[in-house]
């Protein structure tokens, strides 16, 4: 099996090293994208080990920007000789739980799936309001600084709510950012990205488009009956906007025969079964070299360990 991981990344470039290097087996291939404001010289120790995008996006938290450095390492991966039968969208502050042949194993055995979180649209319990996409959204970084959030309050006193469905004529899904696509998927949000650019136009003043472009596009195609859960483990304290940096304390969790989704992901739907993880820092490097053994240690992954099975999506989003 060929996986493309494709990861996004900005700083850690000692993680971001080790990441790479326990993910390397004979199918896989790393693509990699440096935010624009990273020094870029501070990665060259992985030159020989990945493909970078040349085109740098400059990143800024729930934008549009995050889209579109995606977007950017779908078209580098796709751009490559050879199909790839799976691409891992990860962040450079995530670790895998398992070994590259554990992993290899679990997706050849779930080879039609498409590993993307998604649930309806508005959800208030998990705080993914319709407002999200009806109000304006500006960028959450410089220049504006401080000036960001009385100018979005602004614009949404006086303007009246955003006519999303001239545009977002499907139903409206949310999710994780980390998703695990079939090549046809990927190819399939791409082929849309380019023939149906009022979809992306529209996304560009949503908050945290990064949680719905892509579940918006799979979720209202072919691709649906597919769709599952993500396979990356985040633990969210509820109230914050972010997931927690994880410790030792979680050991217990990702001992287990079968690592599970937290309870506390952030999301509704099953605790399936998740492969990856997030956050970690060089600073995990210990925690990191524990998680290294559990893997070794566990059960080669056979066909039907996850007790619920992953089946496919027939009553909406989950």
């Amino acid at each position: 099996m060929r996986i493309a991981y494709l990861i996004l990344a900005h700083d850690q470039p000692a993680h971001l090293q080790r990441l790479v290097a326990r993910l390397s087996a004979p199918g896989a291939a790393f693509f990699v994208h440096i935010d624009a404001k990273a020094d870029l010289n501070a990665f060259a120790g992985l030159a020989q080990a990945v493909t970078f995008c040349k085109r740098r996006v400059n990143g800024a938290w729930g934008d549009i920007s995050l889209v579109k450095a995606t977007l950017e390492l779908m078209k580098v991966a796709t751009a490559e000789a050879g199909r790839f039968d799976r691409y891992v969208l990860l962040s450079g502050a995530c670790y895998p739980l398992q070994t590259p042949a554990y992993i290899e194993a679990f997706l050849a055995d779930h080879r039609e799936t498409e590993f993307i979180e998604t649930f309806a649209l508005p959800d208030t319990t998990y705080g993914k309001t319709l407002e999200r996409i009806s109000r304006v959204s500006i960028r959450k970084s410089k220049p504006l600084g401080r000036y960001r959030w009385p100018l979005q309050h602004f614009l949404n006193r006086v303007l009246p709510p955003r006519d999303y469905r001239k545009v977002l004529t499907g139903d409206l899904v949310t999710g994780s950012q980390w998703w695990c696509l079939t090549d046809a998927a990927v190819r399939y949000v791409l082929d849309v990205t380019a023939r149906a650019p009022q979809v992306y136009r529209y996304c560009k003043l949503v908050d945290c488009p990064d949680e719905f472009y892509f579940q918006y596009i799979l979720w209202n195609s072919r691709f649906q009956s597919n769709i599952s859960h993500s396979l990356t483990f985040t633990r969210w304290t509820p109230g914050k906007t972010g997931p927690d940096m994880l410790d030792a304390g979680y050991l217990p969790q990702f001992q287990e025969p079968v690592v599970r989704a937290s309870a506390f992901k952030n999301s509704p739907g099953e605790r399936r079964e998740v492969l990856f993880a997030r956050k970690f820092s060089a600073a995990s490097a210990p925690l990191l070299d524990t998680i290294d053994a559990l893997a070794a240690q566990r059960q080669p992954y056979m066909p039907g360990d996850e007790e619920s099975a992953l089946t496919k999506v027939q009553n909406g989003p989950n």
